[in-house]
């Protein structure tokens, strides 16, 4: 378990974090032609995310690997946005709060299952000028664990688990029309 409190400045407030390890994605290549792209946004999609571990907030930075949980998040420092993750693992609650009921044969009702999510994230503004000049993207995510997943005996180190990333960017749709 990973016991390293560190304190981030976010605004007037301090926050205790507790960092798994990050996620670095491979580099992504969008194609962008100047004569016949013009987009309006763009949306960094993740499919299959795994919520069975601790709860998280996952900070997402562009070209920046070195990003940490100590990094602004500003643009300057490439900071895209984050998700949050309410994990799966672990009880919390009363005793007996997280006991599944005894199923019965011939039980209709599906049975309870925690399966990975999808989180999307607007990026217009920080992704536009990297689309626009041709270079790879390499995404960073940080994840800051919960005070609740930091309490239980699980390894915190390895939380962020993704099947895919997909950037979506979309055209305006006058250029559409008239062309």
């Amino acid at each position: 378990m990973n016991n390293n409190n560190n304190n981030n400045n976010r605004g007037n407030r301090v926050v205790k974090a507790n960092v798994g390890n990050k996620l670095t994605s491979p580099p992504l290549s969008v194609y962008f032609n100047s004569e016949e792209n013009d987009f309006y946004h763009i949306d960094i999609e993740f499919y299959g995310v795994d919520v069975s571990g601790p709860s998280y907030q996952g900070r997402v930075y562009v070209n920046n690997p070195d990003a940490n949980e100590n990094t602004p998040l500003d643009e300057k420092n490439r900071y895209v946005g984050s998700y949050y993750i309410f994990g799966h693992y672990g009880c919390f609650g009363d005793e007996g709060h997280c006991e599944l009921p005894t199923r019965r044969p011939y039980d209709s009702r599906s049975k309870i299952d925690v399966k990975p999510c999808y989180k999307s994230i607007e990026a217009t503004k920080v992704l536009k000028k990297y689309i626009q000049s041709g270079k790879e993207i390499v995404l960073t995510i940080v994840p800051l664990i919960s005070k609740a997943g930091r309490k239980t005996e699980i390894d915190t180190k390895d939380v962020v688990h993704i099947q895919r990333i997909r950037i979506n960017c979309y055209e305006n749709a006058l250029k559409l029309v008239q062309s």
